[in-house]
C-alpha cells in the first residue's frame, strides 16, 4: 500500500507486517492522536463471509479493557482496504517496540526482578482474557510470541502489552499458514 492517507488516518510508516497483513503507524486527521492500523489483504478482504465474521469477533474484542492489552477500538473500510484500529503503544523515546526489537537493541539480559515484572504483566492479562468469556467460545491468544509483546511507559521497570489478542481465532490456522507460507516465499525470493 502506497497510500499517505486511508480514510480519517494519514499513514506515518510502515512498522510491521505480520499473519493479518500490513501494519501502519498512523494519525488520526481530526483527534490529532496515533493510533495502529493493521491492514488485512486483499484475499481477506474479499472474503464476505471472514468480513462479516471479523466485525462481529472485533466488537468482542473492542471490549476487553486492561492495563496490559493492547486497546482495539474498531474495524474500518476505506478506499478498498479493510483496517483494524488499535491504540499504539509507545515506549519512553516515543518509538514502537515490541519485546523481540527490546531485548536486542538492549544487548543485556533482563535481570531476574524485570523477568518477574513481565511475566506477572503477560500473565495477568491472559488470565484477564480467559476470565472474560461471558458464555462466548473460549477467547485465546494463540500467537504469543515476543513480537506480540510490545515496550510501553512504565513509571518503573518494564511495561508490556499483550497485541493481536483473539486475531489469530478470528483467521483461522489455515488462513495463517497460508499467510505465512506467501510471507516467507516473498522473503525467499528476494535472497
Amino acid at each position: 500500500m502506497d497510500k499517505k492517507t486511508l480514510g480519517d488516518y494519514e499513514i506515518i510508516k510502515q512498522i510491521g507486517q505480520g499473519t493479518l497483513g500490513k501494519v501502519f503507524l498512523a494519525e488520526h486527521r481530526f483527534l490529532k492522536k496515533h493510533f495502529v492500523l493493521k491492514i488485512l489483504p486483499e484475499e481477506l478482504s474479499n472474503d464476505r463471509n471472514f468480513i462479516q465474521r471479523f466485525e462481529k469477533e472485533v466488537a468482542n474484542l473492542a471490549c476487553l479493557d486492561h492495563p496490559h492489552i493492547v486497546k482495539v477500538h474498531n474495524i474500518s473500510f476505506a478506499e478498498g482496504y479493510y483496517f483494524l484500529v488499535t491504540d499504539c503503544i509507545v515506549d519512553c523515546f516515543g518509538e514502537t517496540t515490541n519485546l523481540t526489537q527490546y531485548l536486542s537493541v538492549n544487548k543485556q539480559t533482563l535481570n531476574e526482578n524485570e523477568i518477574i515484572e513481565l511475566l506477572s504483566q503477560v500473565a495477568s492479562a491472559l488470565s484477564y482474557v480467559h476470565e472474560k468469556q461471558s458464555g462466548q467460545p473460549l477467547l485465546a491468544h494463540r500467537n504469543l510470541k515476543l513480537n506480540n509483546i510490545l515496550i510501553g511507559k512504565g513509571e518503573k521497570g518494564l511495561h508490556v502489552f499483550i497485541s493481536d489478542v483473539g486475531l489469530s481465532q478470528i483467521i483461522g490456522e489455515g488462513m495463517i499458514l497460508t499467510r505465512i507460507y506467501k510471507v516467507l516465499c516473498n522473503i525467499l525470493s528476494l535472497d
